[in-house]
């Protein structure tokens, strides 16, 4: 028997669809899911009912419809179905397509929304803060599932000595929600910081147990935090809306509910260097206070005191000597000044009484006897020294001394006779 290859078969399959006539031509009615437009200009989504489903593409090229695609929104399409052969699956190349109505899925999970808004189970004032600090985190999800594996590997890589509690429970199909509502319970009663619930993503049939009115009530009710990573961002359960925070994906629920060590590390180094700013402010701050006490305290000292007052002394004297040195140049000059005019004045005096004394001198000289006796005269004493100018001085018989200008002579008065006539006035005027 021949051996074909896998791309032999595939494009045996594509041949044999692609000749088919009722497949080149269909119109197709379901309800779209998992719908995506991808950054290339193709919209990607998936044609489902009840008990199936069919990709299906709309290749950039064919022309946009007049209302955006969502997921659980009911169309009719009308294209080729084709192979795939990359990837080995077949899909319904869409020409055109008309909105048709809204799953019923969605419109219930549109009600509950409504029912549970009106219940105040969505309310802000509900939801309970996360620890930046947490480090003992529960898990409910399915131990075989993508989900657990990337929330493990970042919490690792988050905090490595995280400690991590797994509750695996269905996260699909019957019984799930049951497992999911035991598995909250048991790990609400562990005493937990945080629980993380979540899958990976999926229609909106994968996701229903997330939306069921007994997971919500649990996650309500739950005392522990809860960080709901059910689906991918654009998926949107019951369960997301409750929780207390809610993840894009698993891996961001770890990054929420896991506390970082390295911030932890950047936190306690920035509290290390604040305080050792603050220490450093304080012990300048105390050591200038204590410059400042020990300052006042010097000045009230006895020593200090002594010294400014040896200081100010140190400056009167130093003023006084200047004061004195100022005050006896000032009379040393006054005295030099003072002597210099009196010895003018004793210099002007004795020449005025020099002057003086000659004149009185001259005149002196005039009235001298002695200058009377050079003319002649003498001078006459008694005998006992009495000056004698009048004969009433002298007695008869009494001797008298008779004075020249050369020598005395001793005279015996035998008569005295008085100048009656004038006779010797007349002759002394003469004389």
């Amino acid at each position: 028997m021949r051996e074909y290859s896998v791309s032999e078969i595939n494009s045996h399959i594509k041949s044999v669809i692609s000749d088919d006539f009722v497949l080149r031509n269909i119109c197709i009615k379901g309800e779209i899911s998992n719908c995506k437009y991808h950054t290339n200009g193709h919209i990607y989504f998936t044609l489902k009912d009840d008990r199936s489903s069919i990709r299906a593409v709309i290749w950039k090229t064919v022309p946009r419809p007049d209302f955006k695609l969502e997921d659980g929104l009911e169309i009719v399409v009308q294209g080729q179905v084709g192979v795939y052969e990359a990837g080995g699956y077949y899909q319904i190349n869409v020409r055109e397509l008309k909105r048709s109505g809204l799953g019923d899925l969605y419109l219930k999970l549109d009600y509950l929304k409504k029912q549970y808004s009106q219940m105040g189970y969505f309310a802000p004032q509900y939801k309970k803060k996360i620890s930046p600090f947490s480090s003992r985190i529960g898990i409910v999800t399915s131990k075989t599932g993508a989900a657990v594996q990337d929330i493990c590997r970042i919490a690792r890589d988050i905090n490595p000595f995280v400690e991590l509690y797994l509750y695996n429970a269905l996260v699909q199909g019957n019984g799930a929600a049951q497992s999911i509502v035991r598995g909250i319970e048991a790990l609400d009663r562990m005493d937990l910081d945080v629980i993380i619930i979540g899958r990976g993503g999926g229609s909106i049939e994968d996701l229903w147990a997330f939306n069921e009115e007994i997971v919500a009530e649990s996650v309500f009710a739950c005392n522990t935090p809860i960080v709901s990573a059910v689906g991918h961002e654009t998926d949107d359960t019951i369960t997301d809306l409750i929780a207390d925070r809610r993840a894009a994906t698993p891996s961001d629920a770890a990054r929420i509910a896991v506390c970082d060590i390295s911030h932890v590390f950047d936190q306690l180094k920035r509290y290390k260097e604040s305080l050792m700013m603050f220490t450093d402010k304080k012990v300048r701050d105390y050591r200038l206070r204590l410059e400042e006490y020990s300052l006042m305290i010097s000045k009230e000292s006895p020593m200090h005191r002594l010294d400014v007052n040896k200081q100010h002394l140190s400056k009167y004297r130093l003023k006084l000597d200047s004061i004195i040195k100022y005050k006896t140049d000032q009379i040393r000059y006054d005295l030099q000044k003072y002597n210099t005019l009196l010895l003018n004045n004793i210099k002007i005096l004795l020449e005025k009484e020099r002057f003086r004394l000659k004149n009185l001198t001259g005149r002196l000289e005039l009235l001298s006897p002695l200058k009377s006796l050079s003319r002649g005269f003498g001078y006459i004493e008694s005998e006992n020294g009495m000056h004698i100018s009048v004969l009433d001085d002298m007695t008869e018989e009494e001797y008298i001394k008779i004075f020249f200008t050369d020598g005395f002579a001793k005279a015996l008065v035998k008569e005295k006779v008085h100048d009656t006539n004038g006779l010797f006035r007349t002759k002394l005027q003469e004389t």
